[in-house]
């Protein structure tokens, strides 16, 4: 198949891209490397804003593409409480501008990048699949806004999609040459990793992974 990855050269992106070429797909990365990283992308680069309509219908043309994989987002919870503008906009609006170019271009497959944060606070742990949904942030309810962009137009356009709702991603491909690769670091595993490896004193339930992360 031949996939568009919209958000690419971001952390999951680049690792989405190199398991996609191992197992034999064509890879077009999509990113404006707003935080993405150019050295990251191991396949064709598009630079260029998912709210840029003309260049995503152009993308999906001159790369025959199958499917999307999108991406491409914000995903600071703590920031999102005082930027809910910046969240909506980037996250939910724009993927209506791809909703339709998928259309305009006859691509009827997606996966969806989401994220745990849709559930807000858990009645139970472990949380299950279908939980309540009751986001307490804009991003996590931003979030939910494009699932329900997508069942809309999985009924009415007849859209094939999964939307995937990610916890605390770590990690790094086995070769190691690629992992994350954030400044400053939000990210709630590797900053805990930071305390015994001697660059964090400590880290507490007052930093801002930990209230960004589900229940936290």
């Amino acid at each position: 198949m031949n996939v568009l990855l919209t958000g690419g050269a971001g952390y999951i992106g680049s690792h989405v891209v190199r398991a996609l070429q191992e197992a034999g797909h064509n890879c077009a990365v999509y990113d404006s490397l707003v935080t993405g990283h150019a050295s990251a992308v191991e396949a064709e680069l598009i630079v260029a804003d998912v709210a840029n309509a003309d260049a995503l219908g152009a993308a999906m043309k001159d790369y025959s593409i199958d499917a999307v994989i999108h991406l491409a987002a914000f995903i600071e919870a703590g920031e999102s409480v005082e930027k809910p503008d910046k969240y909506f906009r980037n996250n939910t609006i724009i993927a209506l501008t791809l909703l339709d170019a998928m259309r305009s271009a006859g691509v009827g497959r997606l996966v969806f990048s989401s994220t745990a944060a849709v559930y807000g606070t858990p009645e139970r742990v472990p949380i299950e699949e279908d939980a309540r949904l009751e986001p307490i942030n804009p991003y996590g309810a931003s979030k939910l806004c494009v699932e329900y962009m997508l069942r809309a137009y999985a009924g009415a356009f007849g859209m094939g999609f999964v939307s995937l709702r990610y916890f605390n991603v770590a990690g790094a491909d086995p070769a190691g040459d690629i992992g994350e690769d954030h400044d400053p670091e939000t990210h709630l595993i590797p900053l805990i990793l930071q305390v015994p490896l001697g660059s964090r004193r400590r880290i507490s339930s007052r930093c801002a992974a930990c209230r960004a992360a589900p229940g936290g």
